[in-house]
């Protein structure tokens, strides 16, 4: 639950509660559907940790194709990857679910690559726009 609220609080701040809505619904839809894919007779799993994996997926693809615009780029990586350990390593307890686990993280993953995308001005300033130091006649 404390990382839905430090994740969550953060993304809906930057993003939005539309698309960390979207993320974190499909997200644990996701989850679900691979869960009941790959554990058929054995148990069902409920709960929310395949939406929070969503979360941790899809602020990973969203690091990832906003690189440029992070200051501190070692820092953001560190820590999103110590959260996604730790989480990850919780999953070892008995009776944890890790295919909405999985499934969850692929989900939000994929998703923030559409959701979360944030224009690169700078890239477009400097390739497609003429450059005329000549005053307009």
């Amino acid at each position: 639950m404390l990382s839905l609220l430090f994740i969550g609080i953060r993304l809906e701040q930057q993003f939005g509660f539309v698309r960390i809505g979207a993320i974190y619904l499909l997200s644990g839809f996701g989850g679900s559907v691979l869960s009941a894919l790959f554990l058929r007779n054995n148990y069902i799993s409920v709960g929310a940790s395949g939406a929070l994996f969503g979360l941790l997926g899809s602020m990973l693809s969203e690091l990832l194709m906003n690189w440029t615009i992070y200051s501190n780029k070692a820092a953001a990586i560190i820590t999103l990857l110590f959260i996604i350990a730790l989480n990850l390593a919780i999953g070892i307890l008995p009776h944890v679910d890790n295919f909405a686990h999985i499934g969850g993280f692929a989900t939000g993953f994929l998703l923030g690559f559409v959701l979360l995308a944030r224009p690169q001005f700078s890239w477009m300033e400097s390739h497609e726009l003429p450059h005329t130091n000549q005053p307009p006649k």
